[in-house]
C-alpha cells in the first residue's frame, strides 16, 4: 500500500536523518510504500497549498497529516483557521478516494523550547494546540476521518523528569520519540 506522510518538520523528522523518522520506521515494519513529504517549519496553509502535489500526484491508499504546531509559535492562525485547512485537504483527498489519517499535534515542552527557539508564549500555544485537538476530534468523528491522537498517546509516555528522552528541544521527538510515534500505527 503507498501512503504519504505530509506536513512539518516532525513529519520531515528534524533533525534527525529521514531514516530515523516515524514515517520510515513505520515503513519498514510495515512493508508499506510510505512517501515522506514533511517540510521543516511549515504551517497548515503551506501544506493545503501543496497538497495536490506532494500528496494528490502520487496517488496514495491513504494520506497522513500532522500539521498545525508553527501555526501558533509563528502566530499565523487560529485553531479554527488551521482546522478549516485541515479540512480541506481531508476533502481533497477524499475527492481523489484517498483514505485520510490526522494526527493530533504534539504538545510542547515550554521550559526546552524557551531555550532552543523563537522567543513566544509556548504555554498559549499548547492552549492552542489543545483547541485544535478537541476541532480535530470533532472533525474526525462527524466525518469518518480516523484520527491518531497523537498528542494524548505521546504525553503519555513521559514525565517532567523523562521529557528529554522523547523531546529533544520542546518540540522535536527524540529517536526514541519518533520509534514511539511509530508504534502509533500499529496499534
Amino acid at each position: 500500500m503507498k501512503i504519504v506522510c505530509i506536513g512539518n518538520s516532525i513529519v520531515n523528522g528534524f533533525p534527525h536523518r529521514r531514516s530515523q523518522c516515524f514515517s520510515s520506521l513505520w515503513r519498514q515494519v510495515s512493508g508499506h510504500e510510505i512517501i515522506n513529504k514533511g517540510e521543516n517549519g511549515d504551517i497548515t496553509s503551506n501544506v493545503l497549498a501543496r497538497f495536490g502535489k506532494d500528496v494528490i500526484s502520487h496517488k496514495p491508499a491513504t494520506v497522513v497529516i500532522l500539521t498545525g504546531t508553527n501555526d501558533f509559535i509563528y502566530q499565523v492562525s487560529t485553531p479554527e483557521e488551521a482546522m478549516d485547512d485541515l479540512s480541506q485537504m481531508a476533502e481533497l483527498a477524499r475527492a481523489n478516494s484517498i483514505e485520510v489519517v490526522m494526527m493530533t499535534p504534539l504538545l510542547i515542552d515550554a521550559a526546552m523550547a524557551e531555550k532552543c527557539w523563537v522567543d513566544t508564549d509556548y504555554s498559549l500555544v499548547n492552549e492552542k494546540l489543545k483547541a485544535l485537538r478537541s476541532l480535530m476530534l470533532e472533525y474526525g468523528n462527524k466525518n469518518g476521518v480516523k484520527m491518531i491522537d497523537t498528542q494524548i498517546l505521546y504525553s503519555q509516555l513521559y514525565t517532567e523528569e523523562t521529557v528529554s528522552d522523547y523531546l529533544l528541544d520542546g518540540i522535536h521527538p527524540t529517536i526514541l520519540g519518533h520509534e514511539a510515534i511509530a508504534k502509533f500505527f500499529q496499534g
